[in-house]
């Protein structure tokens, strides 16, 4: 019997990796959580702090939790552990013992680890010095859930009128033991298919499509399955173009033995799909389309996304109709209060960073910093793209920017020149909308990297700018030499890291070294004559951290963390775009330096391209927002492909970006609301708000260090290009960020404009 399967469906072996990833479906009888602290430790309880204040450690075979401070919220201190599973229809009873040094109340809670957090099952209890012992019977009742959270919360509760000072509470003998499984949800994994475990792709293709004269790469993932027929099939089924795969490969990063199979030949504009019989079983690709401006429409929607993400504004987007449920409400206008101080600002305005609502300043330079590049090496000059600010005569991707720019130069001290780290508030929000969360804004200290950031972002816009808005490229500039001043005359000594009261976003780094490269390079790019620019008072800073920076250079990067390839882009690009003379000698020379080391690193990633079996250039390490890093390695390429014609690195550039859009080892597009497959439940906030994915976001894609409890419940085991869960819940894989989508809009302009 031959089988259709559309896409890729999902391989046995790969459900079972997934499935066994959390806990098996236990039997009535089995005790799946058993903690007694018999063995001297905590048992890998952690603490949640939230205004509160407290510490874990063993007393006599019990978990001790000292607490100093209640805060002033319930869950101001949570003792927490993880490391289990929930399964639809299955009753289970709960137990643990808990006493305390002092008269009080502790909520005990079996929760959702994510999202609103609510709790399946829980309580407020009174504890005292005497022993309690508390135990329910209970039944899950909704979905299963292959990662929640067992937690007690010991911050402020109903009992409390004052905090009651230094105390301490004792857990001991915590079980969780199923009752009756004879209601267990059918089929169920530890949460299905609900649980957005990465299904593996058996044939994979960019679903979104292809350009005529594209290269055209689909990858197989049928192991030893013997091939009998190949090919290229239209709307009918009819075969249109007989294929050949290639050699077998073992791909490591995949985890699969696959083949790659190159369709270029197929350069008729309609819609394709590939169709393999493989043991018998017919199998069939993502159907995609091909045409001259396929991109086009995925890169309105991918700008669109960022007029989606601003803040302090009444959203709107005429042209978007599917942007109704995400468009919000004025929200975070109030004066923000300075940490530390009695004093409020007005910082209204920029992007909400990513799935919380915070505002970031080092984020936020690398996502402007991207859409600056659209225009200046791509050539996006459009201003049809449908943004609120398309019609009015300048570029969309310059009026888009300016929208966090503008933010960022309310974020400048005006007294140092330094720049606040970021806004937030003291803590991120539930599945709420924008204007829903109205906690007091705290703007956390000045940092060294955020005032370095500024500087370059500003000193480009001072040059980019300046025929659309000569006022506001003069401010950005003085406001770049400010910040400058404050920048590298000051240490970066440990980074910023958060104030004890705040938990939002970090973004720390302890090296400022290539942010004093950027930003050197950006004011000495602006201080150079240039064809009607009045050089009168114009000065010339900057030139000695770029060359300290280029004959001691280190990382590359196009990251928040490392920016240096944002210098070597520009001195290249800018070098290249000059005359030959006196006056730019040493800007020639730069650009050299700066040409050198980009045509190395490009060389690297073509070759690790080519060794891998879907032609990725990240080898086997999939970081936190990994499809940035995807992204970023296709922008740096395409550039070195305009500077140098090397056609490898247009190649490369390419085939990243069929990667990000379905021709990868999970079988995803990872950009929502794109291709057959694409996420559905993304850790963002006002997509849980509206139980549907905004359009337009590229998700941070495979971790294969499962950095939060869902994916490393779910996805352990699994190869590294497999360490993807499309659910909410799992925010190191599904979250999304503007300076994620920002190299994906750069790297579409670049496939719109040449």
């Amino acid at each position: 019997m031959i089988i259709k399967k559309i896409l890729a469906g999902v391989t046995a072996a790969l459900i079972l990796s997934a499935m066994a990833a959390g806990t098996v479906c236990a039997e009535a009888g089995d005790e799946i959580v058993h903690l007694d602290f018999d063995d001297g430790t905590v048992c890998g309880f952690e603490t949640y702090i939230e205004g509160g204040a407290c510490e874990l450690r063993n007393e006599d075979g019990m978990l001790a939790v000292d607490i100093t401070s209640c805060g002033s919220l319930d869950y101001a201190n949570q003792a927490y552990w993880d490391g289990f599973s929930l399964v639809q229809g299955v009753t289970y009873q709960y137990s643990f013992d808990i006493s305390c040094s002092i008269d009080r109340q502790v909520e005990y809670r079996l929760q959702l680890n994510g999202g609103d957090y609510h709790a399946y099952v829980g309580d407020r209890i009174h504890v005292s010095p005497e022993q309690t012992h508390v135990s329910v019977d209970w039944t899950m009742t909704e979905e299963s859930d292959p990662a929640p959270r067992l937690c007690f919360n010991m911050g402020c509760q109903d009992d409390m009128t004052q905090d009651p000072g230094p105390h301490t509470v004792w857990i001991d003998q915590i079980s969780l033991t199923v009752k009756d499984d004879a209601g267990a949800a059918a089929n169920s994994s530890e949460g299905g298919s609900e649980a957005g475990s990465s299904a593996g792709s058996l044939i994979a293709v960019n679903q979104v499509g292809y350009r005529p004269s594209d290269e055209k790469t689909a990858f197989l993932c049928l192991g030893d399955a013997a091939v009998s027929e190949l090919c290229v099939v239209d709307a009918s089924g009819s075969s249109v173009l007989e294929l050949t795969a290639g050699e077998p490969f073992d791909d490591a990063s995949a985890g699969c033995r696959m083949q790659r199979v190159d369709f270029s030949a197929l350069t008729q504009p309609g819609t394709w799909q590939i169709r393999a019989v493989a043991s018998g079983e017919e199998i069939l690709s993502a159907p995609f389309e091909i045409d001259d401006n396929r991109y086009d429409d995925i890169l309105k929607s991918t700008l669109r996304m960022l007029s989606l993400q601003r803040c302090g504004v009444q959203t709107s987007l005429p042209e978007s109709p599917d942007a109704g449920p995400f468009l919000h409400g004025v929200c975070h206008d109030t004066p923000a209060l300075i940490y530390g101080t009695d004093q409020t600002k007005d910082v209204s305005g920029g992007w909400h960073d990513a799935g919380d609502y915070g505002r970031y300043v080092v984020s936020g330079a690398k996502a402007a910093a991207d859409l600056m590049m659209c225009f200046e090496q791509f050539g996006l000059a459009s201003d049809d793209l449908g943004i609120p600010e398309s019609g009015n005569g300048i570029p969309d991707v310059l009026d888009e920017a300016r929208w966090e720019l503008d933010w960022m130069l309310k974020m400048q001290d005006e007294e140092s020149g330094g720049v606040f780290h970021k806004v937030t508030c003291r803590s991120f929000p539930g599945e709420v909308k924008p204007e829903e969360e109205t906690d007091e804004l705290v703007i956390c200290p000045v940092s060294v990297t955020a005032s370095l950031d500024f500087a370059a972002v500003m000193a480009k816009a001072s040059v980019l700018y300046a025929p659309y808005d000569p006022d506001f490229a003069k401010t950005a500039m003085e406001a770049a030499h400010k910040a400058w001043l404050y920048g590298s005359q000051t240490p970066v000594g440990e980074g910023f890291h958060n104030p004890p009261e705040i938990s939002t976003g970090e973004y720390p780094d302890t090296d400022a070294s290539d942010e004093l490269l950027w930003a050197g390079t950006e004011l000495y790019l602006a201080g150079l004559p240039a064809e009607g620019k009045d050089m009168a008072g114009v000065e010339q800073i900057g030139e000695e951290a770029v060359s300290s920076g280029l004959n001691s250079f280190g990382a590359h990067g196009l990251g928040w963390q490392c920016v240096s390839d944002y210098a070597l882009i520009d001195l290249a690009w800018s070098a290249h775009h000059v005359a030959d003379g006196e006056a730019f000698a040493q800007l020639k020379a730069y650009g050299e330096q700066a040409q050198s080391c980009l045509t190395q690193y490009c060389s690297q990633l073509v070759e690790q391209a080519e060794s891998d079996g879907f032609c990725l250039t990240l080898g086997q390490d999939f970081p936190w927002g990994s499809n940035m890093s995807v992204a970023n390695h296709a922008v740096i390429l395409a550039v070195e492909n305009l500077l140098t014609g090397e056609d490898s690195c247009a190649r490369s550039a390419k085939r990243n970006l069929d990667d990000l859009l379905g021709a990868n080892p999970t079988g995803y597009c990872y950009v929502t609301g794109w291709g057959t497959t694409a996420p559905e439940h993304p850790h963002h906030r006002p997509s849980q708000a509206a139980d549907s994915a905004m359009p337009g976001m590229l998700v941070g894609g495979p971790n294969s260090h499962l950095e939060d409890p869902y994916a490393q419940n779910v996805l352990s085991g699994l190869a590294p290009a497999l360490c993807y869960a499309d659910n909410e819940q799992s925010y190191s894989t599904n979250e999304v960020a503007v300076y994620w989508n920002s190299p994906l809009i750069a790297l579409l302009a670049d496939m719109k404009q040449n």
